[in-house]
């Protein structure tokens, strides 16, 4: 009876004991990694290591610790591609080790941490490590104006933070040889994978350009393949090579998210060196401009050079332009595109 009151006393003390230490049930032990947005400032007082990975100093912690961790990993208005910095912390009382990070569409590094200890007594914690979170505003193929992909607009997505930690406990076996209780202790450690997801989330800013002639879109109305090349009065353009037919109807559309400057120049009459202007105005987000007549080719500028029409476009700005565009399947990433219109006769 004495044997069996004691083996219960044994399955009961395990019982407990391994609720305790159940990290789903509030244990004292446990691990948690926070990311804390970092600033200018803070990023200036991180040390950069032969491999190119930051770390902040745990002496600059202080005012890093009073800030709020992210719950979301948010870019905002982006204009071009954007990099964003947290540190990342070990708040729990334990070491985290093989920190990797899960995302489609972010550049991240380092992608892969081995280890951040505790930062309780006896930790060998010295630095935090900086991650970085980079969002690609476009990707572009090789090869200069040419493009993979531009999108605008708001774009989510799920970042998952992945680690482990280690949980170890003893348990103790006890046998009877002859009359002779043996009692022996076994260190045993549980192993803990841990995924915790951040939402990220902004908007892409940009305008994409179309240009509708006859009902129909310029990079299929055009009967040579649009090139570039420096022109003697108007610098480097895009040359597009239309019917007069094509050029009766014309419409600038932007289907994008943010205005563009948009002009028409006769290049032929000088005015403050940059030709006649003939159109200058803003093309909305979402809205259309009918430039029929006020866009034609060479043919039709008389011996007067009629200053009423131009053929040459130019989209943005040399100055103050801060949102890349696309047009005619061109991407402009420094501010102004030139677009002149190369006029025939129909076949």
């Amino acid at each position: 009876m004495k044997k069996l009151t004691f083996v219960l006393f044994l399955i009961l003390l395990s019982i407990t004991f391994f609720t305790s230490c159940d990290p789903t049930r509030n244990d004292p032990i446990h691990a948690e990694l926070r990311l804390v947005p970092l600033t200018t400032g803070d990023l200036a007082k991180a040390l950069v290591r032969e491999d190119g990975n930051q770390y902040l100093p745990l002496s600059e912690l202080g005012p890093i610790m009073a800030k709020a961790a992210s719950a979301d990993i948010d870019f905002g208005n982006m204009a071009a591609t954007r990099t964003l910095q947290y540190v990342l912390m070990n708040v729990g009382n334990t070491d985290v080790y093989d920190i990797t990070f899960v995302s489609n569409d972010l550049n991240i590094h380092p992608t892969h941490i081995p280890l951040i200890p505790t930062q309780g007594e006896g930790g060998d914690l010295i630095a935090l490590p900086i991650v970085s979170f980079t969002k690609e505003h476009v990707i572009p193929l090789s090869g200069v104006g040419a493009l993979l992909d531009i999108e605008t607009g708001t774009f989510n997505d799920v970042m998952t933070l992945c680690y482990n930690y280690d949980l170890s406990h003893s348990q103790s076996d006890s046998i009877y040889y002859g009359d002779s209780l043996v009692v022996t202790d076994t260190v045993i450690v549980d192993s803990f994978d841990i995924a915790d997801e951040y939402t990220v989330m902004g908007v892409k800013a940009g305008a994409l350009i179309d240009i509708i002639t006859s009902d129909q879109n310029i990079c299929d109305a055009v009967y040579i393949t649009p090139a570039l090349y420096d022109a003697a009065l108007t610098g480097t353009v895009l040359e597009a090579y239309l019917y007069s037919s094509d050029m009766s109807s014309m419409q600038v559309q932007n289907n994008g998210n943010v205005p563009l400057r948009m002009r028409v120049i006769n290049p032929y009459v000088y005015v403050n060196g940059d030709g006649s202007t003939v159109l200058d105005t803003v093309l909305q987000p979402a809205a259309e401009i009918d430039v029929s007549g006020i866009i034609r080719g060479e043919r039709f500028f008389d011996d007067t050079y009629d200053p009423n029409k131009g053929n040459v476009m130019i989209l943005g700005a040399d100055r103050n332009q801060p949102y890349i565009f696309e047009v005619m399947g061109h991407l402009c990433i420094d501010g102004e595109f030139r677009i002149m219109f190369t006029e025939a006769a129909d076949s």
